[in-house]
């Protein structure tokens, strides 16, 4: 297994590693293993990270995954980093005030496809100012840790909407989601890259077009990805061997 080669993906959350590793694991080239460091939150929103730091950040995430496996950074093929956008590229009017009673914060935030409601506006407003600067740099950069093939591919406003079609969902739905999405395509991988295809939400642009395009007005609340296009080049791989 250490003669193959790793496509390492970076992930916020455990769901999303539930819903995507098996299927992509069928998808990926033969002399490829898939691999997931999942870092457990929004590395683009979490303190202290900004574009001055954040491809430090993506190293020391690496580094994390080598140190606690059997690896070394030269297994790594490439890394792609799967983000949500949550909104953060819309304008601070589209932030508005509404009182929540959630004792967790992350349940105090309401999101839908034209605003974002929170108790404090301030602090969303100023995470979507961090986070839209680190995506957007992190759009323009195709290397990570001096000289990994690196994309980041985003989901809008995040995976659920993409995949679901619900914008918001709790910890224990995502998990019985992410279930039922892998159960769905294990048994036929092509049929989740014609999912993920679907021209409702999936962006077929140039990938620099997208992220142009998922700047614009509330489109990073609306529900688009273009996780599409790495998939179609590997599927456009595997037709050309």
């Amino acid at each position: 297994m250490k003669s193959k080669k790793i496509v390492l993906f970076i992930v916020e959350g455990v769901t999303d590693r539930n819903s995507f590793a098996l299927i992509l694991s069928k998808i990926i080239e033969r002399d490829k293993i898939v691999r997931f460091k999942v870092i457990h939150g929004d590395v683009t929103a979490q303190n202290g990270v900004n574009a001055s730091n954040i491809y430090t950040k993506i190293t020391d995430y690496i580094k994390e995954f080598i140190s606690s496996d059997i690896y070394k950074k030269s297994d790594i093929s490439n890394v792609i980093h799967l983000v949500d956008t949550d909104g953060a590229f819309i304008n601070d009017e589209q932030v508005l005030q509404k009182d929540t009673n959630s004792i967790k914060p992350s349940d105090s935030i309401e999101y839908n496809t034209q605003n974002i409601y929170a108790k404090n506006i301030d602090n969303i407003k100023k995470r979507n100012k961090q986070k839209s600067q680190i995506l957007s740099k992190l759009a323009a950069t195709n290397m990570v840790y001096a000289n990994l093939s690196y994309r980041v591919y985003f989901f809008s406003s995040n995976l659920e909407h993409v995949i679901h079609n619900i914008q918001g969902v709790n910890a224990d739905d995502k998990r019985r989601f992410a279930e039922k999405f892998e159960d769905k395509f294990i048994a036929s991988p092509i049929n989740f890259i014609e999912f993920m295809n679907n021209p409702e939400f999936a962006i077929n642009a140039e990938y620099k077009d997208t992220w142009e395009f998922i700047k614009k007005d509330t489109n990073s609340l609306k529900r688009f990805t273009n996780f599409n296009l790495y998939l179609n080049t590997i599927k456009n791989n595997k037709l050309q061997k």
